[in-house]
This record gives structure tokens, sequence and C-alpha cells, in this order.
């Protein structure tokens, strides 16, 4: 298995609230995009990524999908927790919240949960989205109200329905599938889907080394604009 990361604070942002966790050993992947006023955005992308890292450290040396799943569970609500903590009795970060996309790679399976609407996908011959955007849109795209077009034009289209710290509980869900050869698997903030569409992503990704798929996504988001931070993992499962 083959891991590229990159982060960029894009072309108009003062500052990065993107945070991104990659353990040592490759297996945990966690990517959030934070917002709020002043630094509470960064504050809270970077507690979501320490807490649910830390948390995972109590994970057994030799867990099966079960164990994975309720530590994903685990570290989520705890991450969500602290965030809403903070920013309920902190001043200065009140009102914070991020998204968090995780996945967890056990031999060839994949076990991922997303809150708000970081992404992650699976490109193979195409490019496939696997999580869910928790937002207004993307609910008004499941009733019929707009179409995918009008979806990306709308003047809500970064209102979130979920996210982390914004409540005192958050919903989970965890899903698991299996990675075939070759697979490649993309966790990414809005600042890259937003700027790149995913057909130029899969364009990118497939006909390029993954060091310079990562150079060459990073230059066509700024290209395009920058308006986001700008934040991807990229797993090749080789």
């Amino acid at each position: 298995m083959k891991v590229v990361s990159a982060t960029n604070v894009g072309n108009y942002r003062k500052n990065n609230e993107d945070s991104y966790y990659i353990d040592p050993s490759e297996k945990l992947f966690v990517l959030a995009d934070g917002m709020g006023g002043h630094l509470a955005g960064e504050k809270a992308s970077a507690m979501a990524t320490e807490i649910i890292a830390k948390n995972f450290e109590k994970l057994s040396e030799n867990p099966n999908i079960q164990d994975i799943m309720d530590m994903t569970n685990e570290s989520i609500k705890k991450a969500n927790s602290e965030i809403f903590t903070k920013s309920a009795t902190n001043e200065d970060y009140r009102g914070m919240g991020t998204t968090v996309v995780m996945g967890y790679v056990l031999d060839d399976t994949f076990v991922y949960s997303s809150v708000g609407d970081s992404r992650i996908y699976i490109i193979d011959s195409d490019i496939n989205q696997i999580t869910k955007d928790d937002s207004f849109v993307n609910y008004l795209m499941e009733i019929g109200e707009i179409t995918e077009d009008e979806a990306k034009v709308h003047p809500k289209k970064n209102v979130l329905t979920k996210a982390l710290g914004t409540n005192e509980d958050v919903e989970v869900i965890i899903n698991n599938l299996k990675l075939k050869d070759k697979d490649i698997v993309l966790l990414c903030s809005d600042g890259l889907t937003n700027m790149v569409s995913n057909e130029k992503i899969c364009e990118i990704v497939k006909n390029n080394s993954p060091k310079i798929a990562r150079d060459k996504l990073i230059e066509l988001a700024l290209k395009n604009g920058g308006m986001d931070n700008i934040t991807f993992i990229l797993i090749y499962n080789e």
C-alpha cells in the first residue's frame, strides 16, 4: 500500500482550518474540515483528529472488523462531546464545529465513517463517492427539489445538517467494504471537490504516479480558484 497526502491553505483563507492524521502503520486515516470564527475552525478540526487518533491507541493489537467499528463509533462520539464542551465553555470557540471523514484498513477491508460534507471516494476504472454529504443541498436533492447541477451553485451549498461539536450528541454511521487490488481511496475536504471535478480527479489520479497526482491536484485546485483550504489523502491498495 502507498499513501500520499497534502494540505494547502488555498488562495484566500488566512488560516488552514483543515486537519488530518495518518498513523505510523498507515492503517488509520482521519481528515477534518473545521468551521467557526477566528481560530475556532482550526481548533475544532485539530481536536477531532487528535482525539480520534489518541482514542485509537486503545485498539487491540489484533482487532477484528467489529472492534474497529466499535472504536470508530466511540472515537467520533468522544470527539463530538469534547468539541461541544469546549465550544460551550470557551467564548473564543463559541459555535465551532468540524466535519470528519475517517477510515481504517484491515487486510482488504476498509471501515469508514463520515460526519459533514468532507468525502471519501473509491477510484478504480471510475470514481465513486462512498460517503453521503450531511448538507442542506444534498437533502434537497434527495427529495427531488433540485438537481445535482443546481446543487453545485446553490446559495446554501455550504450549509451542513450535521457536524462534530454543534450538538451534544451525534449520529455515527459506519460502513465497510472490500478493497480490490489497485483500488485507490481518496479522503478529501470540499476545498478539493469544489475546485476540481470528480472526472478530472479520476483522470489525474489514474494517469500519474502517487506523488505527481498529489502535486497536480493541489496545483489544479489552486489554479481553479483555491477558494478554500485544500486537504486530501490518497491510499493506493497495491
